[in-house]
């Protein structure tokens, strides 16, 4: 694709939903809200067989929006959503979009001029996670902070080649090359896309004009979950492509080995002062970014908050030794 192409491109937007109805109406109305023309946008909702009304929603919204679309999933994972709306995309850029989240009124139009000056093949920008409640405030604080996610892209501020992006931007030509985005993941299966980017030569870029919103987990036990099946696709993600593997992923897997061997560790001296050292150390490392994240100002509960990263990490390191242990004895090594 030319720059000269990205001029007034169709944007086709790519959102997967499934059982959504808390979500998906302010979504839509963030796209009817754009300041990029409507009649070049192609709004496509990818429906995984939702039961709780939120179908209806969009079909009723479909009437009256002609940028508006439904099409079915019928394998009901996120990954197949994408690959269905990409193949029935209308534009010359595809975005892929979060029912989640909520555009800001320029993350069209945005997107598209960074894709034009950079000459990247995605963008992406800033993820804000924005909770209704000071519990999903304080889960939104942790994943944006640094030290509970360590993801460039979710904090950097000014524009940067990343190796991963949120609520991206493709040109649809770089998409067609790279191939579709791989089923069997269960999770991860966009950061498995833009590794094969990658790997062909194209640059990924981080722009903090490009903004949206996306609300959190409700809960810390749906927070664990969350970041439980992050841990565990990561490793499966790592084992097909051991290059995309980042020192940063290794972290939240070594702090959970290392709590593992605490027991026998604190048996001696030498183990209980290694032990104690790392636990207040990591205690005033949570210190440090819950100041950071300075919650009062975020109506956010600073206990929750707390609790947040320890909870973040050791689901993702518990997630992903698990399936290093599982695919390990499965494959043999």
């Amino acid at each position: 694709m030319t720059g000269q192409e990205l001029d007034d491109p169709v944007v086709t937007v790519v959102v997967p939903m499934l059982d959504e109805s808390g979500f998906i109406e302010d979504c839509l109305e963030g796209f009817a809200a754009q300041t990029y023309p409507l009649d070049l946008l192609d709004v496509v909702v990818v429906d995984g067989g939702s039961t709780d009304g939120c179908r209806a929603t969009v079909d009723a919204l479909a009437l009256d929006c002609p940028w508006l679309r439904v099409v079915d999933n019928p394998a009901r994972k996120a990954a197949a959503a994408f690959n269905v709306g990409v193949q029935v995309a209308k534009g010359d850029v595809v975005c892929l979009f979060s029912a989640h989240g909520v555009p800001d009124p320029e993350y069209v139009a945005c997107s598209v001029a960074v894709l034009h000056e950079s000459g990247a093949v995605g963008v992406g920008g800033r993820y804000l996670h924005i909770g209704l409640d000071p519990t999903s405030s304080a889960i939104g604080l942790a994943m944006v902070s640094p030290f509970g996610m360590a993801s460039p892209h979710r904090f950097a501020g000014r524009r940067t080649e990343v190796d991963t992006i949120s609520h991206p931007a493709y040109r649809r030509s770089a998409l067609a090359e790279v191939g579709p985005f791989d089923e069997s993941l269960e999770r991860n299966s966009d950061y498995e896309l833009n590794f094969r980017l990658r790997e062909m030569g194209a640059t990924l870029v981080f722009d903090p004009g490009v903004a949206s919103v996306y609300r959190p987990r409700g809960s810390v036990m749906a927070l664990g979950r969350q970041f439980w099946w992050y841990g565990r696709w990561k490793e499966r993600v790592a084992r097909r492509h051991p290059g995309s593997l980042k020192a940063r992923h290794l972290v939240a897997p070594a702090a959970v080995a290392g709590a593992m061997l605490a027991p026998v560790l604190i048996t001696v001296p030498a183990g209980r002062r290694l032990v104690g050292l790392a636990a207040t150390l990591y205690a005033a490392l949570v210190g440090v970014a819950v100041v950071q994240a300075r919650p009062g100002e975020h109506a956010a509960s600073a206990p929750t908050l707390a609790l947040c990263f320890p909870v973040m990490h050791g689901a993702w390191g518990a997630g992903f030794l698990t399936s290093l242990v599982e695919d390990s004895l499965r494959c043999g090594w």
